[in-house]
């Protein structure tokens, strides 16, 4: 069952007005307050009940209720913390282990698949990503059998996806299991398989986590992680499945270029996640970032009338240029200076192009599209 709209009196232990979730006789969850909700049971049978004192009167809820199958894309809806973390339901150790030391290698092309072609069959009309499958490097990480992507990420070649590190640590900054964690690829409306690309859309299990090894959960800085997927990927058979273009180098610093962020993040901060992908577009400002002191690393965008911004839930997604007819990933978002879309407080974003090397180093087994 999940809640995308939920508006209804709080009290302690949702003793007042309350949406209640029964098997039988016997009480499972009570919902009350505001925010969305999410509950999964593996019963079979649930009674969901909404009482009233009718002493107060708010805004009332939106649930949908469906069938989960382990094996399908639909998984299990779970609240996205500010932090972007997860609960992880295991204690599995987890899998990152230090970047590799071999010399730096540029993978090439097979010459079978191209990076950075968007599917662009008509104009983007709103914030929703249309057409669907626009970005079809875009996916979402998750735990197996929960329904939200709690972060973001990019395919850029047949076995690796970039995201960001802090997304492995909960707000305490101790790292999390990555017991269960998969990708979701080719997706759209994370909470249907109407829109789904056959044979294509599907959770992909994550092999092994790279941190950056300067990162630190207590800072901002070297914010940058790699995802080793369980299987290689064809990036030539299928559009709505591709790779994201990298810098060729370190020579731009892209400011005054229009950037676009896309994600599943929310609409606002502490707000509802949005089914379906959205993106935003965030002019690139210069490495002054408003007089925010960032390190070198560290690339911000925003828009001046702070009615535009990457939220929670958004971590670890891209931030792209484009370059003639490809879409380049020279951010990977990261944190903001403030609440999302706080007017004079820009997002700023993990500078892949100052990570080129070790991206390089830790993907040499992989092959890149050109």
């Amino acid at each position: 069952m999940y809640c995308s709209t939920f508006d209804v009196q709080a009290s302690q232990k949702c003793k007042k007005d309350r949406l209640t979730v029964m098997q039988g006789k016997k009480e499972l969850k009570r919902f009350c307050g505001e925010g969305p909700k999410s509950f999964t049971s593996d019963s079979s049978e649930l009674e969901i009940v909404f009482k009233s004192n009718r002493w107060v009167s708010k805004n009332g809820f939106e649930c949908t209720v469906r069938k989960v199958s382990q094996d399908t894309f639909e998984g299990s809806w779970t609240n996205t913390q500010s932090t972007n973390t997860y609960n992880p339901t295991t204690t599995a150790e987890p899998t990152n282990k230090p970047e590799t030391t071999k010399a730096p290698t540029q993978p090439t092309g097979d010459g079978k698949c191209e990076c950075g072609v968007p599917n662009l069959n008509r104009i983007v009309g709103g914030n929703t990503v249309n057409p669907a499958h626009k970005y079809p490097w875009h996916v979402g990480l998750k735990k197996r059998n929960h329904l939200s992507y709690w972060c973001g990420g990019t395919i850029i070649n047949n076995k690796y996806a970039l995201t960001a590190a802090h997304c492995f640590f909960n707000k305490q900054g101790e790292r999390e299991s990555d017991e269960g964690l998969v990708v979701g690829v080719a997706d759209h409306d994370m909470t249907t398989t109407s829109d789904d690309a056959s044979g294509v859309t599907r959770l992909v299990n994550v092999k092994k986590v790279i941190l950056h090894s300067k990162y630190d959960p207590k800072g901002y800085d070297y914010d940058m992680a790699l995802l080793q997927l369980e299987e290689t990927l064809d990036l030539s058979k299928n559009k709505e499945l591709r790779a994201v273009c990298l810098p060729k180098d370190d020579s731009k610093n892209y400011a005054g270029m229009k950037g676009i962020a896309s994600g599943w993040g929310r609409l606002v901060t502490d707000g509802a996640q949005p089914d379906k992908l959205k993106e935003v577009v965030l002019p690139i400002l210069d490495a002054k970032c408003w007089n925010y002191q960032i390190s070198e690393r560290i690339l911000c965008a925003a828009d001046q009338e702070g009615k535009k911004d990457t939220c929670q839930g958004d971590s670890g997604g891209p931030l792209y240029v484009q370059e003639s007819s490809k879409f380049v990933q020279v951010g990977v978002t990261s944190f903001g200076f403030g609440n999302c879309a706080e007017k004079g407080k820009p997002g700023a974003y993990a500078r892949v192009s100052k990570f080129l090397d070790w991206v390089k180093e830790n993907t040499a087994d992989a092959t890149y599209c050109q």
